[in-house]
């Protein structure tokens, strides 16, 4: 909260946290949600360039509204806010500030969203090395104006050296270490995705984070805590990059990485060729051995283009990552069922509200543990039956046990099989948003699994631990081949076809809470983009059986003691994903970095004429 103008923190307190009235009792009256118009103008919301309303005075309403639906009245959104950045030329917001400033140069030098897509994730490769990667795998959301949409999955496969016994053995290490390293997908993601919608030219694209890696970067403080909290777990060569001394890196130090910068270069001038063979190919299965990573796994390795889930929302349009995203059928799920409820029309913030999308969220993740597996294992006729039974609205709320408006539902006897089997996920990722000039958006997430992935690498390439996240009930079931599911949802909202919303974060198995949360601040409760983001979150996931509150940002006593009537636990300390996401409102895109984990957002100047993109060190001229 210490981060946002005092301006804004009445709407933060009052919109999401339960100032409003709770309705805790089974006889509390049902407080309607705030109107849209004194939403914007607690929020401090007003027309995109007008001057500031005078004190006391609610400002004009900032957008259109979207069409009519079933769903209740249609949203009204307001804006970015004052700290998000704004353009008519495009945006970028990501974790970490060289790679905003690389994407950001590719806009600059005429390049598109998907252009500045590659050069963000490969400048993260460089700068955001416990989940920006070469070696890991991700999820990608493109869309140019008027659609459609194009969902890439390059979710790392599991190899063809994984049986069960060696799976068995790889958990019971810890999860890291040579057996838990899947095949990966990003450098093969990138590249379908610039053959696709790609502008400029691919070697151009990868230059940033080749001079990145050559002549190295500053250490942030997040990034030296991640490389301390990390430490034990990685290997000599990752030690040796990540450490001086025999001890981690500290914020400050500069960080080289040649070896890495050679393996870029390869995929600068040979595309995808130049990780999955050759050179780089040998060191990753010299470093692994054959038994685990044969020659075969890295050439056969395909990203693939997936038909994107789809849900209706209070007029609005939801694309989502579809399997082997289970976030984003946790996502879909519970907008269904939150529209079927009429959530918005609760009091924002009240133990009412909190307790139905508690509710919800536990029955998601438990839909998403039994039912969501790589779609080739499971087959195209019952990947389309799950894609039609994620949309239904009533799927969460009559299956027994029946949700209870006025009282928890313990999650073992949502699903006692795998209440028994679950175990909570550990993935460390990364997300970022482009809009260019031309209204072409891209919602990226990447990861490594864990922090700093197997905790391996070879060719200076971190390796990711993405086998570890098969599971051993359900349908997500290593097996060679097969891809894990994966939490990470990158998501657009749209509006008559028009793109809305850039949305996505980190964070493991709460990426689809703060996805779902950021958008019903943005929707529901009249917040700008960047009091949605600061705002404080909750998570629940099935398992554990409590609603956990986000570490550092605590909700009022009165919310909890609401919750706790209702017959929830309460448990603070999770640690929650920085959302670095964009909006785009009557021809601008505002883009705002989540401070969680220090990122930047930037705004482009005009294109010039194509040529190479300009030196990501470069410090860019101050957004507009």
């Amino acid at each position: 909260m210490s981060r946002t103008s005092a301006r804004a923190a009445p709407a933060l307190l009052g919109a999401m946290l339960g100032v409003a009235a709770l309705g805790c009792g089974r006889d509390a009256p049902r407080e309607p949600s705030l109107p849209a118009s004194a939403a914007s103008a607690s929020a401090g919301g007003r027309p995109l360039g007008a001057p500031p309303s005078p004190p006391g005075t609610a400002p004009p309403s900032a957008a259109a509204t979207a069409p009519p639906s079933d769903h209740g009245p249609p949203p009204r959104i307001v804006g970015g806010g004052e700290r998000s950045v704004s353009g008519r030329h495009g945006v970028v917001t990501s974790v970490e500030e060289h790679a905003t400033r690389a994407g950001v140069s590719v806009l600059e030098a005429g390049g598109n969203a998907v252009d500045a897509a590659v050069a963000v994730a490969a400048a993260l490769a460089v700068t955001h090395p416990s989940a920006g990667n070469l070696g890991g795998g991700g999820f990608l959301l493109a869309r140019p104006r008027g659609g459609p949409t194009t969902a890439i999955d390059f979710r790392e496969t599991a190899p063809s050296g994984v049986d069960p016994r060696r799976f068995s053995a790889m958990i019971a290490a810890g999860g890291r270490g040579p057996s838990s390293v899947g095949v990966p997908g990003t450098v093969a993601g990138l590249a379908l995705a610039h053959e696709r919608l790609g502008r400029l030219p691919w070697a151009h694209l990868i230059e940033p984070a080749v001079r990145l890696a050559r002549d190295g970067h500053r250490v942030g403080d997040r990034q030296a805590r991640t490389i301390r909290w990390a430490w034990r777990h990685l290997d000599a060569g990752a030690r040796a990059v990540f450490g001086r001394g025999g001890a981690p890196l500290a914020r400050g130090a500069r960080l080289r990485q040649p070896e890495l910068a050679r393996t870029l270069e390869r995929v600068a001038s040979r595309g995808r060729a130049g990780f999955y063979e050759g050179e780089t190919a040998a060191a990753i299965i010299a470093r692994l051995g054959r038994e685990r990573i044969a020659p075969e796994d890295l050439a056969g390795y395909r990203a693939v283009v997936r038909e994107p889930l789809r849900v209706r929302y209070r007029g609005l349009d939801v694309e989502l990552m579809p399997p082997p995203s289970g976030g984003g059928a946790v996502v879909a799920l519970t907008l269904a069922a939150l529209g079927e409820l009429r959530a918005w029309e609760r009091a924002p913030g009240s133990a009412e509200e909190v307790h139905l999308v508690v509710e919800v969220w536990r029955r998601a993740h438990a839909e998403r543990r039994r039912r969501v597996g790589d779609p080739e294992a499971l087959g195209a006729e019952a990947d389309a039956e799950l894609r039609r039974r994620w949309a239904a609205p009533r799927l969460l709320l009559d299956a027994p046990p029946r949700l209870d408006p006025r009282r928890a539902t313990p999650s073992r006897e949502i699903d006692p099989e795998m209440y028994a089997a679950a175990t909570a996920e550990q993935e460390h990722t990364t997300h970022f948003s482009i809009v260019d000039a031309d209204g072409m958006v891209v919602s990226c997430t990447t990861t490594l699994s864990a922090g700093f992935g197997a905790g391996v690498s070879a060719a200076g390439v971190v390796l990711n631990d993405s086998v570890a996240a098969f599971g051993t009930a359900g349908v997500n079931l290593p097996a060679p081949g097969r891809r894990s599911v994966s939490s990470m949802s990158p998501a657009l909202v749209l509006r008559d076809g028009a793109v809305l919303l850039v949305l996505g974060s980190p964070g493991g198995e709460t990426i689809p809470s703060t996805v779902t949360q950021v958008l019903r601040h943005l929707v529901d409760h009249g917040l700008p983009l960047d009091d949605a983001i600061d705002a404080p979150r909750l998570h629940h996931s099935f398992v554990p059986d409590h609603v956990r509150i986000e570490r550092g940002r605590p909700i009022p006593a009165e919310l909890t003691r609401g919750l706790e009537a209702l017959g929830h636990r309460v448990a603070g300390g999770l640690p929650m994903g920085d959302a670095n996401d964009a909006l785009v409102l009557d021809g601008v895109a505002w883009a705002y970095a989540d401070p969680r984990e220090g990122g930047r957002a930037l705004a482009a100047r005009p294109a010039a004429p194509p040529r190479a993109p300009a030196d990501p060190a470069t410090p860019p001229a101050p957004a507009r």
